[in-house]
């Protein structure tokens, strides 16, 4: 027999997710057969993977550990070297999700600004890590001037975060810094993405966290979750994307009245919160022109280089060493209180109280009494009140709380209305105004009406608006046809009739 085909032997390949059987020769090169893994569809190896030999712990807890295979070792040594001869299994290293967890430190709550909180509010239970697929994106975003150029420094530093799921946080994004004047400013974003891992965290709150929300509830004082806010931060995301990015900026400006500190914001903020490792900023003017324009670069991840010598296909090979990748976008942010115990949320809502989720005022002519077109006196008229549809979504569910209050003023007369607030279940509230009097006459009513309900998703206490639901009574005048009606969601069948 052929002395190579004795060395080709079937080998257990060992990963983190499963084994796999491969045919291999012993003699061959680990750079060698790095490349066959790659072709076989149920290992599909790839740059972040390393091979690995089991090696004895001199440690006092004795057992075994798994030594990595540097890659510039790998055409030197012979799979015979590493593999376990008695089980005959190769072993793959692959990044660990916890090697992402401690180096960008994702178990900490964040302020809009991205900001890390200092005190840990959560542990990662689980975390189910993805490969992504041909994840090169190349995009474009411009910024013209107007109220977009308030976020502009912090969209960058938010790593192309999604704004829209962001807002629900209700947290605004702006950089309150910036001064602007009479200047029509416009940046030019030119984006390259390497993504390479996706994390999705399952999440649960530390004792620490839980201790701090236990000890503001028994204080009886909302305000004091503001300190809470500040040491465990306002939302925390449960997707990370890892990778790296390079941001090309251009920008600019019309007139020379602008005043901003955004650069050194930005860049304390990104050093210090993202761990993500700026390039050398350059400014340089392209034309002298009171029409100016700059260049700003920007790295997030891989080997850091200045824009005058940025090398792109030398960028991405570094992305092939997971260490240097870095959190290119957070997704799916939730704020920190609501990964709560259920009990705890229960709590918190109660202690903060409920919050104003619509208010409108609506102007009628409505004509009362007896007229020689009815042979009845109308006494009463009945309408829908104008709630938009988002609001009637949440009035509509079974657990809602919601509260309807509505003020009917009559400046003019001082003659007694009643008023009702009719809402049954699954259908849109109406507003029953009621008024007795022998002659018809025709009164020019306001009607004020507000729907509350307790902050579920807590944007409120997250924005620092805390409201209390005897903070702010309904205005109006102190006119004796001034009547205030309340009808609760939770008790719809006993709707009050003044």
């Amino acid at each position: 027999m052929d002395s190579a085909d004795e060395d080709d032997i079937i080998i257990t390949v060992q990963m983190l997710s499963k084994l796999v059987l491969v045919n291999l020769n012993l003699k061959t090169s680990l750079s060698e057969v790095r490349k066959k893994l790659e072709k076989i569809s149920e290992v599909k190896m790839n740059d972040t993977f390393s091979f690995a030999m089991m090696t004895d712990n001199n440690s006092s807890t004795g057992g075994s550990l798994l030594a990595v295979i540097a890659r510039e070792d790998e055409v030197k040594i012979i799979l015979d070297k590493i593999i376990d001869k008695k089980s005959k299994t190769l072993y793959l290293s692959e990044p660990d999700w916890r090697f992402f967890k401690d180096k960008n430190k994702l178990e900490y709550g964040r302020s809009v600004t991205l900001e890390r909180a200092k005190n840990r509010a959560f542990t990662i239970v689980d975390c189910e890590m993805d490969e992504i697929d041909d994840g090169y994106e190349k995009s474009q975003i411009q910024i013209n001037s107007g109220e977009d150029m308030v976020i502009k420094n912090d969209r960058l530093l938010i790593a192309d975060i999604d704004i829209p799921n962001f807002a629900k946080l209700g947290v605004s994004i702006g950089n309150s810094n910036t001064k602007n004047s009479n200047v029509a400013t416009s940046l030019n974003y030119n984006i390259i993405e390497y993504k390479k891992r996706s994390l999705r965290l399952k999440l649960e709150p530390t004792k620490e966290f839980i201790e701090a929300i236990t000890d503001v509830i028994n204080s009886n004082d909302p305000r004091k979750f503001k300190d809470v806010i500040i040491d465990f931060g306002q939302f925390i995301p449960k997707e990370i994307i890892l990778g790296g990015k390079a941001c090309f900026i251009s920008n600019e400006n019309s007139e020379k009245n602008s005043e901003e500190n955004a650069g050194e914001y930005s860049a304390n903020i990104g050093a210090q919160v993202l761990n993500m490792k700026f390039g050398k900023k350059s400014s340089r003017p392209l034309n002298t022109s009171n029409s100016s324009k700059y260049q700003s670069f920007k790295l997030f991840g891989g080997k850091q280089f200045s824009s005058s010598n940025f090398d792109e296909p030398v960028w991405v090979e570094s992305l092939n060493d997971f260490k240097c990748w870095s959190c290119i976008n957070f997704k799916d942010p939730v704020n920190v209180f609501q990964i709560l115990p259920e009990d705890l949320r229960k709590q918190i809502l109660l202690l903060v109280g409920k919050k104003i989720l619509y208010t409108n005022t609506e102007y009628y002519t409505l004509g009362f009494g007896f007229s020689i077109f009815c042979h009845r006196p109308r006494i009463h008229h009945t309408f829908k009140l104008n709630i938009p549809k988002n609001i009637l979504e949440i009035l509509q569910h079974k657990d809602t709380e919601c509260s309807v209050f509505a003020t009917v003023i009559d400046k003019k007369e001082k003659d007694i209305l009643n008023c009702q607030v009719i809402c049954s279940q699954n259908e849109d509230p109406r507003l029953k105004i009621h008024c007795i009097q022998k002659k018809f006459r025709k009164r020019k009513l306001m009607i004020e009406w507000k729907i509350i309900d307790f902050d579920g998703d807590f944007q409120e206490l997250i924005s620092g608006k805390i409201f209390k639901e005897s903070d702010q009574p309904l205005t109006g005048s102190s006119n004796p046809c001034r009547i205030l009606v309340c009808w609760n969601r939770t008790n719809s069948n006993n709707a009050p009739n003044h």
